[in-house]
């Protein structure tokens, strides 16, 4: 037989004699009390007997007394309420033993019958309350009419009584003679009894030594087993308990919890209490009704854990020095089965903050690996003179940003200016960037615009709002260096390849041009060939304004990807734009092709839906005019309903409803330049910040030009730049 089933056998042994031993001094005690209760009444009985034995002879003395005072005129009130105290009190007395007195005692029985027929000659004498006696002056006392009838009264009570004392005396005494022999025999038995009950207690007490006995090995295997597992709960780097019913930790718990949570009173506490300051309330939420799943009989234990919600847990926990840490726990549950189903819950707790960070490490460097092949490979398909340029540009424009950032302001109006500054150079910065398809530039730049965004957002302004831009703005420096030198690298492995040009410089030719030059034309999800970027037919030796077109339709395919749009890009005359305007005709193109690409032209969907064709059409014109230059940009998409553009700069609280109403088409075309407007709700890589027209308009006003808007809702949408034709003092954005 199993140690486990002897065990069984034997704490069932144990528990038979203890209750057999109980049940005995349990009877024992009961029937000693029960005797005793007995007795004590026995011997109440027995004093009363022995006290009333004494009252018949005093009634039959006080009667005789009663009758010699009225026979010689004496006075008679004491003595006859001496009787009437003696038969009030025996009669008291002789009812209070036939109460307490088996009514069964024949002894008894004849006492109170005998009594009983003492009643009706008692009673004339112990209710007299008149006058016995008269005066007169010749015949002196004698005995009235009253006195007469209590003196015959007196004498037939004297009489019964001194006849029927004796045996009312014997009767009692033969009562008491009973009570007595009745107690005498109660207390031999209750004597017999507790011999008895110490008998059971010498048992009880040896039995309890033995098993005692036996039980002190067990114990002491036992204590050494508890002090094994204080050891383990004390050693293991997890955290263990146990949950009840009620979500109620148990007991006994491992000493690494006391590490974990920072605390040492988990005895008791719920499941909710321990979490509730540490994880959000909603992540709390999901945790308690995962294990109130748990104590599901129905739910399989394999299918919960795989959907643990607490399989990686984020808490922010007190570092002791007035701050605060992040860990990170892995909570895992394990069901304890009783015979009646599922009796605990065992979780165990373990500190993966070390192994999160090591893979976050590692994710990160992951990360940063591919980003450096992504943007090498991304390098390798711009143009080095472009990129070159673009690098100088974005440096020049960051050091106009940080110049920005370290401008005193004291007012929350001088803050807000800094504010539209950052915007409008962030946001051109970032067109470009998204125009040569440099996405690690282009985020970065777009995070800066975020915090921008957000200050944006704050009632009042402060020097510390613009503490974490500046940090971001040494991030993304740092960035822009890494990608000069990547781009050096590029360069010269290109310059090694067989077939690279002399000149340290890579360019893609196009074919030889025919001998009228087509219009250079780009079909998203059509790219033009690598051969020719532009997609135009061959030009001769490219110049430096061509590298333009190029960038815009890279830009075209990158947009039609991004938002799931088709549409078709025809530029011309590009090769016609001046030096001076370069810079600012790209700006605009860029920014006003973002404009097209997710507000203009619309889905396939939608263009099928209203009769147009699936490809959309955007088109870009530079060309010399009577005083100066001019450049159209044109789509073919939604056009601008003015109704919308009202709608949503009361959307974005620029203007009241009833200002909005007020407005003619034409003011309200003019909401499209105003900073912060965007028809758009959310913020994209592309559009939402209602920045980049502001900067078109600004642009172009700083070279003295003027700008125009067209359109025609569900038709198209028709910009015009008139440039001057002399060259302008400064191409600064103002």
């Amino acid at each position: 037989m199993s140690l486990a089933g002897t065990e069984r056998r034997r704490q069932l042994l144990t528990a038979s004699i203890g209750t057999a031993l109980m049940l005995v001094m349990g009877l024992a005690l009961i029937w000693g009390f029960r005797l005793a209760t007995h007795m004590r009444t026995n011997i109440t009985a027995l004093q009363t007997a022995s006290t009333l034995q004494n009252y018949p002879e005093e009634i039959s003395h006080q009667l005789n007394a009663l009758r010699d005072r009225l026979e010689v005129r004496a006075y008679s009130g004491q003595t006859l309420a001496d009787l009437q105290v003696t038969v009030k009190r025996f009669d008291q007395e002789l009812r209070v033993l036939s109460a307490s007195v088996d009514s069964d005692s024949p002894q008894l029985g004849h006492a109170l019958v005998l009594w009983h027929q003492y009643a009706p000659v008692l009673e004339p004498v112990v209710s007299f309350n008149g006058q016995p006696y008269v005066d007169s002056n010749t015949a002196g006392s004698s005995l009235s009419r009253e006195g007469r009838e209590h003196y015959a009264a007196v004498k037939r009570a004297q009489l019964f009584a001194s006849e029927n004392a004796r045996p009312l005396q014997t009767m009692l005494a033969n009562l008491a003679t009973s009570l007595e022999r009745t107690s005498s025999e109660g207390a031999t038995r209750l004597r017999s009894l507790l011999m008895g009950g110490v008998f059971a207690a010498l048992v009880l007490a040896l039995v309890a030594a033995y098993f005692q006995l036996s039980r002190s090995r067990q114990e002491r295997v036992a204590r050494e087993a508890q002090e094994q597992t204080r050891d383990i709960l004390k050693t293991v780097r997890e955290g263990f308990f146990l949950l009840d019913a009620h979500y109620r930790i148990g007991s006994v718990w491992s000493e690494a919890l006391t590490r974990m949570f920072s605390r040492n009173d988990f005895a008791g506490l719920t499941f909710e209490e321990l979490l509730e300051d540490l994880v959000p309330a909603a992540t709390l939420a999901t945790a308690m009704k995962y294990i109130k799943l748990l104590w599901g009989d129905r739910a399989h234990e394999n299918l919960m854990k795989s959907i643990n919600p607490l399989g990686q847990l984020e808490i922010n926990m007190e570092n002791g020095h007035g701050g605060k840490e992040t860990r990170y726990l892995q909570f895992d549950f394990h069901r304890v089965m009783g015979p009646e189903g599922i009796k605990h819950v065992l979780c165990s707790v373990g500190d993966i903050t070390s192994s999160v960070l090591l893979s976050r490490e590692l994710h990160e460097s992951q990360e940063n690996a591919n980003a450096q092949l992504d943007m090498m490979l991304g390098l390798m398909h711009v143009d080095p003179l472009q990129l070159v340029s673009f690098l100088d540009a974005a440096d020049a424009g960051l050091k106009l940003v940080n110049t920005i950032l370290r401008e005193p302001a004291r007012t929350d109006a001088e803050f807000r200016k800094k504010l539209a500054g950052l915007f409008r150079e962030l946001h051109t910065i970032k067109g470009e960037a998204s125009a040569l398809n440099l996405k690690s530039v282009a985020s970065r730049v777009h995070t800066l615009e975020d915090m921008v965004a957000e200050c944006k957002k704050k009632p009042e302004l402060s020097g510390n709002d613009f503490l974490p831009m500046v940090l971001k703005l040494d991030e993304l420096l740092a960035h822009l260096r890494s990608v000069r030198e990547m781009a050096a690298r590029v360069t010269a492995l290109k310059d090694t390849l067989p077939g690279a040009a002399g000149s340290g410089t890579t360019s893609f030719e196009p074919p030889p041009a025919p001998s009228a030059p087509a219009p250079a034309v780009s079909t998203a999800g059509a790219p033009p060939a690598r051969g020719s970027p532009s997609g135009t037919g061959a030009r001769t030796a490219p110049r430096r304004v061509d590298e333009l077109a190029p960038t815009l339709h890279s830009m075209a395919e990158r947009l039609a990807q991004d938002h799931a749009k088709r549409f078709r890009l025809v530029v011309n005359g590009l090769a016609d734009v001046p030096t001076v305007y370069t810079a600012t005709i790209k700006d605009c193109l860029i920014q006003m092709l973002r404009n097209a690409a997710v507000h203009g032209i619309e889905s396939p969907e939608v263009r099928r839906a209203q009769a147009k064709t699936d490809i959309g059409s955007v088109q870009i014109d530079f060309r010399k005019a009577a005083d100066g230059y001019e450049l159209l940009f044109e789509d073919d998409g939604a056009g601008i309903a003015p109704e919308a553009l009202k709608a949503a700069a009361v959307r974005r609280q620029l203007l009241s409803a009833e200002d909005a109403e007020l407005l003619d088409t034409r003011a309200a075309m003019a909401l499209i330049f105003r900073p912060g407007f965007s028809t758009q709700d959310g913020i994209s890589m592309d559009a939402g910040r209602g920045v980049g027209m502001d900067v078109v308009a600004r642009s172009v006003y700083a070279l003295g030009g003027k700008i125009g808007v067209s359109t025609h809702p569900g038709k198209y949408t028709r910009f015009k730049i008139i440039l001057p034709g002399t060259e302008p003092v400064s191409t600064a954005v103002a």
